[in-house]
């Protein structure tokens, strides 16, 4: 049993050199464009049919489908901030931010600081991610009462708050770089103009039926569950038994862990590979 950041470090290099891994590093811009392209057509495409069937089943399960897309742009996002969408950093910063980060609520430089202090410091005091998660509705065994109380608190919408505070990482470990004034405008001009667009067109319903309700009720629902599945419960394990990888079939793959996010401990010892 390996119980220490140097030599998991070296099993690693061990592996490395023992495995020829090289290809699963290429990075294709293609590839990673095509992505992001897929889950917004998804989203559009899921959108416009419950239009045109509409009935409350209808929606309930594109609400299900849609908020497991915006998942999978916060995990595209995610990509980007390990420079995996493209090789060029501009391409890669600029599909990151505005067509995944921006549209769930997040910014990707600011993400981006926090989330390389969790791979350097996975489960320390000065991993973000593990001290913004201490309190008891992240501890585990938990009650089912208190489970069932967090599901409803995340399907009503009111857990989207917990889920910012989680994200921003309010740590010494991450303070986030000053964003520059040209960043901001760019950010706030998104808001504005894609904002503006759906009112001006009067459409402002679908904004809220297909982008508001999915992203603050299943979004949270099973980003939590991601967490809790890739982290909870083993941080007092070896260090290489410090996070999961957990299968999944084709349905739990697109509507609860989508982009083989589930394959999280492969990610934490190999973070370039795509």
């Amino acid at each position: 049993m390996v119980n220490s950041k140097t030599s998991y470090n070296d099993r690693i290099h061990l592996i490395l050199e023992s495995i020829e891994l090289r290809p699963f590093f290429n990075i294709q811009t293609w590839k990673g464009i095509f992505s992001v392209i897929q889950e917004w057509v998804l989203i559009l495409i899921a959108a416009f049919l419950c239009e045109t069937y509409y009935h409350w089943s209808i929606y309930i399960i594109t609400v299900v489908f849609i908020g497991a897309r915006y998942l999978a742009l916060g995990l595209l996002m995610h990509e980007s901030v390990h420079g995996l969408i493209s090789k060029n950093k501009k391409v890669n910063d600029i599909v990151g931010e505005v067509f995944c980060a921006w549209p769930v609520i997040v910014s990707m430089k600011s993400y981006k600081v926090k989330h390389l202090k969790h791979h350097q410091c996975l489960n320390t005091d000065e991993d973000p991610d593990y001290t913004a998660k201490t309190d008891k509705n992240w501890q585990f065994p938990m009650p089912i009462s208190r489970f069932l109380k967090i599901v409803v608190k995340q399907l009503s919408g009111f857990g989207v708050f917990e889920t910012f505070r989680v994200m921003s990482g309010k740590s010494v470990a991450s303070r986030k770089p000053k964003s520059s004034r040209r960043y901001k405008i760019a950010r706030v001009s998104f808001y504005i103009i894609v904002l503006g667009g759906f009112i001006y067109f009067d459409h402002e319903m679908l904004l809220l039926k297909y982008w508001l309700v999915p992203f603050i009720s299943w979004t949270q629902l099973i980003n939590r569950w991601r967490r809790i599945a890739e982290h909870s419960g083993i941080e007092h394990q070896p260090l290489e038994m410090q996070t999961r990888t957990t299968k999944h079939n084709f349905i739990s793959r697109l509507l609860l862990s989508p982009k083989n996010i589930s394959y999280h401990c492969e990610h934490h010892m190999f973070p370039s590979i795509p």
